[in-house]
């Protein structure tokens, strides 16, 4: 797979968890106490994801993703996503990377 190709698949793939999060948390008035199952564990992957992308194709510093009053991300996630995508990037385009 090409380097724009990934980039763009990476881009719809983090608009649809963002979809699925906002209807998610449309339904917490009607959820006991306000907890909707599922709801902080596609808050936590889609974090770590849009924290990989920014390192990986925009090559982005951390303190410049985030604000610092977050509690620290998950670095071996992070490296995880990062690993998982270069790896289907195509020889000749990590040769170039």
């Amino acid at each position: 797979m090409k380097f724009k190709e990934l980039k763009n698949q990476i881009k719809e793939d983090q608009k649809q968890l963002a979809q699925e999060i906002k209807k998610l948390k449309a339904t917490r008035k009607q959820a006991p106490y306000g907890y909707v199952s599922g709801l902080d564990w596609k808050q936590h992957i889609y974090r770590h994801k849009h924290i990989a992308y920014c390192q990986f194709f925009n090559r982005t510093p951390y303190e410049k993703i985030e604000r610092s009053c977050y509690e620290d991300p998950n670095t071996s996630t992070i490296d995880n996503h990062t690993k998982e995508w270069y790896i289907t990037l195509e020889e000749d385009v990590r040769n170039c990377a």
